[in-house]
């Protein structure tokens, strides 16, 4: 077993570090999920796309990949929610691929290009744990869906080695429940988009008119595990879009009808145009000032408490605030 010399920081309930048996519980947990999550790579049914791609017959699905793990970067990140990053930083897995289509992805090489390395689950496993005993605070997951079943089998690979950090699913929000189901006990905080709550554009900026629809029953799910205790919580992030503001106000407030302060609420300033919105009509410039803080009061006027704010002009690595 691996081991960390230097004294770990101070914690929260939040982001507090697994204990043995926790770890022995989730490995347990992990010898039942992972074979029934394997029957769902192929036919591929691992998204609310239900695409049925052959993946382990070399077809790739509506995310791009087949069956092989497929890795752009294992990187310590500074610019998370406090209780993610910490001041050593998360450890973020960025997973090539993704079953959404957003014109705006600022991670576009990534999500639509499928940019990366193929890995095996041991060889991204090592490269997790290098970074884990040179001190990060938690593990990040960034859009794992489509590559779950090796996502798991590296984590594994991890908890063999004693690796007690606590585990992030940072998701765009379009997710199968059953999915959400099947990972509980195993994802500590829940790290999900509400991205828009109109299926018109969800159609024109997602691809995905139904995108509304399953985020909101993703979200339920992940909710649903808080309150029994099998997760730690749910940060729903929001990144507020030019021209967007009632869309985004109608977002919130779904969000507080729903969850209310069950849920910690991230407010996003960093938009930025790219991949295909560089001359969109709409999309083709930053936020104002106007429009972000015009979204944070809304926040507030509603009631949440729970969640952070951005400064508005920065883009990346951005020191997020507590909301008062």
């Amino acid at each position: 077993m691996l081991r960390k010399s230097s004294r770990p920081p101070r914690r929260s309930k939040l982001d507090r570090l697994l204990t043995a048996p926790e770890i022995a519980a989730r490995r347990e947990r992990l010898a039942e999920v992972i074979p029934l999550l394997r029957e769902r790579l192929d036919p591929c049914l691992l998204c609310p796309r239900h695409c049925a791609a052959r993946r382990t017959r070399g077809q790739t699905g509506e995310c791009g990949l087949d069956d092989r793990l497929r890795v752009a970067s294992v990187a310590r990140h500074g610019g998370e929610e406090p209780p993610l990053s910490g001041k050593q930083g998360a450890i973020n897995v960025f997973y090539s691929g993704c079953s959404l289509h957003c014109r705006h992805c600022q991670n576009w090489p990534l999500s639509q290009r499928q940019v990366g390395t193929d890995l095996t689950p041991a060889a991204l496993a090592d490269r997790i744990l290098r970074k884990w005993l040179q001190g990060a605070h938690t593990l990040g997951w960034v859009t794992p869906s489509p590559q779950i079943v090796p996502a798991l089998e590296a984590y594994v690979a991890c908890l063999d080695q004693g690796f007690d950090l606590p585990l992030v699913h940072n998701g765009g929000g379009y997710d199968d429940p059953e999915i959400i189901a099947l990972l509980a006990g195993i994802v500590d905080l829940w790290l999900p988009d509400a991205k828009t709550v109109s299926p018109e554009r969800a159609a024109a900026i997602q691809d995905a008119a139904d995108y509304p629809q399953h985020n909101r029953e993703a979200l339920e799910a992940m909710v649903k595990q808080v309150r029994a205790g099998q997760a730690r919580a749910v940060i729903v992030r929001h990144l507020v879009l030019p021209e967007a503001t009632d869309d985004s106000r109608q977002v919130l407030e779904i969000l507080w009808e729903a969850f209310g302060n069950r849920i910690h609420i991230s407010l996003m300033a960093q938009y930025f145009p790219t991949y295909r919105t560089e001359n969109h009509e709409t999309l083709g410039r930053q936020i104002t000032a106007e429009e972000y803080d015009g979204v944070v009061a809304f926040a507030r006027e509603l009631g949440f408490r729970h969640g952070w704010v951005q400064q508005h002009g920065m883009e990346h690595g951005i020191p997020l605030c507590c909301l008062p």
